[in-house]
């Protein structure tokens, strides 16, 4: 496909343009694969628009025997994940006809549960080719949270890895059917469940020659689910791409290109994951991932596989550093490192530039609105502060309490609007705010006088201590440079005199300036950088900070 048949996709002139000289630059799309696959992009597009059938379909036709994906099960190539992507949706599909459902008023509704690996890339690309709406479902989710999305979603169908199942509660419907995803044969089938689950793997390799799945399969959208503290996960509807117009920012501020090594431990079942895993596949690239972050393991690949590129968040690179600080394994083959999900800190930024080199790009957004900006390596590098530049095809304001835009350098709430922000919500009588066409994306945060935008935290997490607005961010930042501070949360309580003030939570490095560390040092340490308001009243020592699966800090459990 060239550029001049891509701007007649049904899209944006300017912004189809831009993107398809991007993909075509870096590889992604073009002559690769010989006739046949040139000759089947638009009609692969048309079908399956950017969806992940699409990137496994393209890439069957593209590079069949490339390896797609090594995961904790051994490898697939691209034809076989195609393969056990189009059998498990002519399994759904022949489930759901059986049961009635396919052609009647209920669409099949697809729940997965799983860790990173080929059930959950599988279950994606099924979801396309058959034409399915897919909920990404939360794997820290208890039982009572479990039940309540299948209830609330209607969820048909569930893949889910063994580790799961016990979270399965008794009085689920027994008109869900279970396939088990990833098999750890330690884990018991609990009793309440039918002893014979069909697994992923079992499924995939039955003979579906006879179920004929539709041509032009019914998109549904893609449904993320929230961390969801308390009560049922909120589910967050985002249609799937016709034109991933944000895309062409992402690949023109990081060399990632087609036919690279990439290692992915961002969790798919959240945005920052779920997006890379697709661009990684349209990139065709070789995708390493692991169940479960292990730092060693992790740096153990990039040696092994002479990785390209590292997919992942802020606190995992952190341990990846502490992991080898004498640079025992060789990372030299990385190009770039992308890192989204939360805050880059300054420090972090120093010490990952340190250990890898000048190659780290920051990626902001959120699980709403997917992509809002990307910083660049040498941006970063120059001012771990910069959020980067808004991304193609985005509409960015920063607004004042009062919904009226602020000028350049003034702090306000950041608001934007793309091609993936979400449509709505799962929960009944849950809207989508929006102030002047925008939705928030949660952040307080500023233009600089060269146009990029700058993050300060969440905009409930600022406080006011005695009359003076304070970051809480801005003290996390601080203490992560003191000698002895492993890490560090920050946050606000309250305060019956000042109505709020500044607590931390922090975990001190296991040598001696760490056992050194005292409540008034930690104090006198932000004295010496911040203004008085950000001094600490409560300081608390803990042996570990509790984080989620995307590596972020839980606050209610401190």
């Amino acid at each position: 496909m060239n550029l001049a048949q891509l701007r007649r996709l049904p899209f944006h002139a300017k912004t189809a343009g831009q993107l398809a000289r991007t993909l075509l630059s870096s590889g992604i799309i073009g002559p690769q694969g010989g006739p046949k696959a040139i000759a089947a992009l638009p009609a692969v597009l048309a079908r399956y628009r950017f969806t992940t059938a699409r990137e496994l379909e393209q890439g069957a036709l593209t590079c069949p025997q490339r390896v797609a994906l090594i995961d904790d099960d051994g490898q697939l190539t691209y034809q076989e994940l195609r393969d056990h992507a189009r059998a498990f949706a002519k399994y759904l599909q022949q489930h759901a006809a059986a049961s009635s459902l396919a052609s009647g008023a209920s669409p099949i509704r697809l729940g997965v549960m799983a860790r990173n690996g080929r059930a959950i890339v599988t279950a994606l690309g099924a979801k396309g080719y058959v034409g399915a709406t897919i909920y990404l479902l939360n794997i820290g989710s208890s039982p009572e949270q479990l039940l309540g999305t299948l209830e609330e979603n209607q969820i048909t169908h569930l893949v889910v890895d063994s580790e799961f199942l016990e979270r399965l509660p008794d009085n689920y419907s027994r008109d869900l059917d279970i396939v088990i995803g990833h098999v750890d044969p330690a884990d018991a089938v609990p009793s309440h469940l039918p002893e014979e689950l069909p697994t992923l793997a079992e499924v995939c390799a039955r003979d579906f020659s006879a179920v004929k799945l539709p041509v032009f399969p019914s998109h549904g959208p893609i449904v993320l689910m929230s961390s969801g503290t308390t009560g049922i996960p909120k589910g967050i509807i985002r249609p799937e791409p016709a034109f991933p117009a944000v895309l062409s920012t992402i690949m023109s501020n990081m060399p990632w290109r087609a036919d690279q090594k990439v290692q992915l431990t961002a969790s798919i079942f959240h945005t920052w994951g779920w997006a890379c895993l697709n661009i990684a596949l349209g990139a065709r690239n070789t995708i390493v991932t692991r169940r479960v972050f292990d730092p060693v393991a992790c740096l153990e690949d990039i040696e092994r596989h002479r990785l390209d590129g590292l997919l992942s968040s802020p606190v995992f690179y952190k341990q990846m550093v502490e992991a080898d600080p004498t640079g025992t394994y060789d990372a030299s083959s990385l190009t770039f490192i992308a890192s989204s999900g939360h805050a880059l800190s300054p420090q972090l930024v120093q010490d990952t530039i340190a250990r890898f080199g000048p190659i780290l790009a920051n990626v902001y957004g959120s699980t709403e609105l997917t992509l809002a900006a990307v910083a660049n390596a040498k941006q970063i590098a120059a001012d771990p502060t910069i959020g980067g530049k808004v991304a193609s095809g985005t509409t960015m304001k920063i607004l004042d309490s009062n919904g009226v835009e602020v000028p350049q350098g003034e702090v306000g709430e950041i608001f934007l609007s793309n091609s993936m922000t979400l449509t709505g919500y799962t929960k009944p009588g849950m809207e989508v705010e929006r102030v002047q066409g925008l939705v928030s994306i949660g952040d307080l945060g500023y233009f600089d006088a060269d146009g990029f935008l700058h993050v300060l935290g969440r905009a409930d997490d600022m406080i006011i201590v005695g009359g003076e607005n304070v970051h809480p961010q801005s003290v996390t930042e601080v203490l992560e440079t003191m000698p002895g501070v492993h890490e560090v949360y920050s946050g606000g309580v309250d305060d019956p005199d000042t109505f709020k003030r500044i607590a931390v939570w922090v975990v001190r490095t296991k040598d001696a300036l760490g056992q050194a560390l005292t409540e008034d040092s930690i104090r006198a340490f932000v004295d010496e950088k911040l203004a008085s308001h950000s001094i600490p009243r409560d300081v608390h020592f803990r042996d570990r900070l509790p984080r989620n699966p995307t590596g972020k800090v839980v606050p209610r459990l401190l």
